[in-house]
């Protein structure tokens, strides 16, 4: 079943927008056959061939260019093998199921195949794609776009992958979820910017360039703002951006402003160095320090928070070098969950059951996750560079982090089972400090 959308065009503007609301259609009906669990410990694969699209000769340039960015999409998926066609002696004469031999794509072991039929229509013509499961023969995922042009191509291959990954997992939210992160500006500055886990929708937030460092940003669950550090000449301020134009600033009476985090409830807590020593402060709502929500005889800073509310993290050096302790939200004394070792940057997962952070190995930073409810750490980056900051998915199976494994600073995307890194692109020049956002609202 094809569920068709048309794209209307007037300017740019609108057709980003036709984009978004017209492509958010419900899901096709999913095969309980044929699904993947990828919160459990074990990591499926699943076989996926594209079959060359049907097009006629002035609709092919478009459809191979919409055929390879659903691929660069799918690369981000760990649980799909993709397949080439020309692997597989099966028939497709056409782009549904009465047009293609299944039989041999299921005695090659591919689990799903995908078509694409191209026909004229305004602008570069209309397409229909889908996602058969080779087994039943039945849809996963059908969906028509009228009118395309050029620029819809990335967002309608976003839009097919998210659904695809929501048809298998009952999850899909990567693909419209957002990261904030840091990359350098003009002279020694720096600022925040924004981008999809797959590159697009690149977008800067702040523009202090040599007149400051914006970094450790941090989303609020809403995902209507962002926290942050700005370090100016005379010290550090805290920034918050709600959305739109230029973010507030805020004088703490602190020298340090540290690692602030939003709490569920939208409150801020924060690292401040007040009475000598470097605590984590809740921020009322001027964003001014009341009392302690942690402190203990060591440095405390790194406040992180789970979505489900209650359960935090922090990092505290009390027993000589850094360790990850936990508490609740409410802080109060901290339970040391880490036993050995160096280790910084905490990300709780949204449902509180997992913490990633980095360890310190052989000096360089490579990022692990523990299991709170049975204390097993497991490394989950390895290689090259030094590996730091990582920052858990809304749905809590995707990592993003900064990593020099590629030479410079730039961010890459793993899973919580330590699947092979993809990068980010995030245009020229480093990337670092990833903070991934909740799903749009």
């Amino acid at each position: 079943m094809i569920m068709r959308k048309r794209m209307m065009v007037t300017g740019m503007w609108c057709a980003l927008v036709a984009a978004f609301l017209c492509l958010g259609a419900t899901r096709a009906q999913a095969q309980s056959s044929l699904a993947v669990d990828i919160q459990g410990p074990g990591q499926a694969k699943m076989n996926l061939v594209q079959a060359r699209p049907f097009a006629g000769g002035g609709q092919m340039t478009p459809a191979e260019k919409l055929q390879d960015l659903i691929n660069k999409d799918l690369q981000f998926l760990p649980f799909l093998q993709i397949v080439p066609q020309s692997s597989v002696p099966g028939q497709v004469a056409g782009a549904t199921a009465d047009q293609i031999d299944f039989k041999p794509f299921g005695l090659a072991k591919i689990d799903v195949l995908v078509t694409a039929n191209w026909t004229p229509g305004g602008n570069l013509g209309n397409v229909e794609l889908r996602a058969f499961e080779v087994y039943s023969q039945k849809v996963l995922v059908g969906k028509g776009y009228d009118a395309v042009t050029d620029a819809q191509l990335p967002d309608i291959a976003d839009r097919f992958c998210m659904e695809l990954m929501q048809a298998l997992t009952g999850q899909g939210g990567f693909f419209n979820s957002q990261i904030a992160f840091v990359k350098p500006s003009a002279g020694k500055g720096a600022d925040i910017w924004t981008v999809r886990p797959t590159g697009r929708g690149l977008n800067r937030v702040t523009n202090y360039n040599e007149l400051g460092m914006a970094v450790s940003p941090s989303w609020s669950f809403d995902g209507r703002r962002i926290v942050f550090t700005l370090i100016g000449s005379r010290g550090h301020y805290l920034g918050v951006w709600s959305g739109g134009g230029k973010p507030q600033v805020y004088t703490l009476p602190s020298t340090n402003v540290v690692s602030p985090h939003f709490l569920p409830d939208g409150q801020v807590a924060v690292s401040l160095t007040m009475h000598g020593k470097a605590d984590i402060y809740l921020l009322n709502s001027a964003y001014q320090p009341g009392q302690p929500l942690v402190s203990g005889s060591g440095i405390e800073v790194s406040p992180t928070f789970a979505a489900s509310g209650g359960a935090m993290a922090y990092v505290s050096d009390g027993t000589g070098s850094p360790n990850i302790y936990v508490t609740t939200v409410h802080g109060g004394a901290g339970r040391r969950v880490t036993t050995s070792g160096y280790n910084t940057n905490p990300s709780m997962s949204p449902d509180g059951k997992l913490i990633a952070f980095t360890k310190q190995l052989g000096g360089a930073q490579k990022v692990f996750v523990m299991d709170l409810a049975t204390g097993q750490e497991t490394q989950v980056t390895s290689g090259g560079g030094s590996d730091e900051n990582p920052s858990f998915s809304p749905d809590g199976y995707f990592i993003a982090f900064s990593s020099t494994r590629s030479g410079q600073k730039k961010i890459f995307v793993t899973t919580r089972h330590g699947a092979p890194p993809v990068m980010i692109p995030t245009g020229d020049g480093a990337a670092y400090m990833p903070s991934w956002g909740p799903l749009a609202q």
